[in-house]
């Protein structure tokens, strides 16, 4: 609207500097004519006009007559009725914009426009530090007092104290020995005579010493671990043979035993020579299976099929635990055993993806 506004203005302006050269044009056209003069002719004795500059020509030439004649009088010409308006001129070029006018009053404002759509949700947050460490619990029960070792071998005898010296009286001299008189023939052998009745039974003896207190036994448990995944990513897609990511330890405090590190895709656990109970859980998209994947290094582990846990429903809790005894060094992980699978949240903990596994040395 502003710029039809000033073609219109500058169109008006056109038409007045044409009206203006218009009347200037008139004007000259008058001062014009008002210097002609007209002349009689000596033959036909008409009259016309001649332009002779205040009759300072001497002749001048008719053309009804054809004939010069001597001008013998000047008279200023008769102005005659101004002719019909000649045709229109072209439009002049177009003359250069002007300036631009003021600045209108601001329009109202238009409708709110419809809101957005919700942006997607952001990625779940890093998981927080591990809380402190909280107090010790208080001690257990005595155990049951072990049973009495055995009593000990019997000490060696001592050594025989030394002979006593002779008496002092001197033996008087031997008399001589007499004649061995003949043997007599053995009597019969006599009947045997009754049993005698039983004698009375003797007190009981006094209560034999204490013997010593035997060695204390070993323990049957060296350490435990534990360690957890809170986030979905990267345990939302899974193949055979890759392993969780389990990496956020909870407890250790057998550091030099079980080391967890990254391997195979996700999280491998080194373990020293011993028995361990590993117990593993989480909960799938779909129904699937999970087991422990053991090898020397991790990049050569392989299914065990003897540590094989799984549900044939989605959403199911799985609870996987096995024993293993590792002779010298031995890499695990947990992995699908067929198809990819994807941990779930906990049940109704929104927002919680857990993983978990524990291990528990018991020699």
């Amino acid at each position: 609207m502003m710029k039809f506004g000033r073609m219109m203005e500058w169109i008006d302006n056109v038409n007045k500097i044409f009206i203006y050269y218009k009347l200037i044009y008139n004007y000259i056209i008058y001062m014009s004519n008002k210097s002609n003069h007209y002349c009689k002719c000596s033959s036909c004795r008409s009259k016309h006009c001649c332009k002779c500059s205040s009759c300072k020509n001497k002749y001048s030439y008719h053309e009804k007559c054809n004939c010069c004649f001597r001008i013998s009088k000047c008279t200023p010409c008769p102005i005659g009725q101004t002719g019909p308006t000649g045709p229109t001129g072209q439009t002049g070029p177009t003359g250069q914009i002007g300036p631009t006018g003021s600045k209108g009053p601001t329009g109202p404002t238009g409708p709110t426009g419809p809101t957005g759509q919700t942006g997607q949700t952001g990625p779940i947050g890093q998981t927080g530090q591990t809380g402190p460490t909280g107090q010790i619990g208080s001690a257990g029960q005595t155990g049951p007092t072990g049973q009495t070792g055995p009593t000990g071998s019997a000490g060696s005898a001592g050594q025989t104290g030394p002979t006593g010296q002779a008496g002092s009286g001197q033996t008087g001299p031997t008399g001589p020995t007499g004649p061995t008189g003949p043997t007599g023939q053995a009597g019969s052998e006599g009947q045997t005579g009754p049993t005698g009745q039983a004698g009375s039974e003797g007190q009981t003896g006094s209560e034999g010493q204490t013997g010593p207190t035997g060695q204390a036994g070993s323990s049957s448990l060296t350490g435990a671990a534990e360690y957890i995944h809170l986030i979905e990513s990267p345990n939302d897609s899974v193949a055979p043979g890759v392993a969780f990511t389990i990496d956020t330890e909870i407890f250790n405090n057998i550091p030099g035993d079980i080391v967890a590190s990254s391997g195979a895709g996700g999280t491998v656990f080194s373990l020293t020579a011993g028995t361990y109970i590993i117990d593993y859980e989480m909960s799938l998209g779909s129904a699937g299976s999970v087991a422990i994947y053991s090898g020397p290094t991790s990049g050569s582990l392989t299914v065990d099929n003897n540590t094989v846990a799984g549900s044939s429903t989605a959403t199911t809790w799985i609870h996987g635990r096995s024993i293993i005894d590792v002779s010298t060094t031995l890499v695990i992980a947990i992995s699908s055993v067929v198809g990819t699978a994807a941990v779930v949240t906990a049940g109704t903990a929104t927002g919680l993806y857990a993983i978990r596994i524990t291990f528990v040395k018991i020699a």
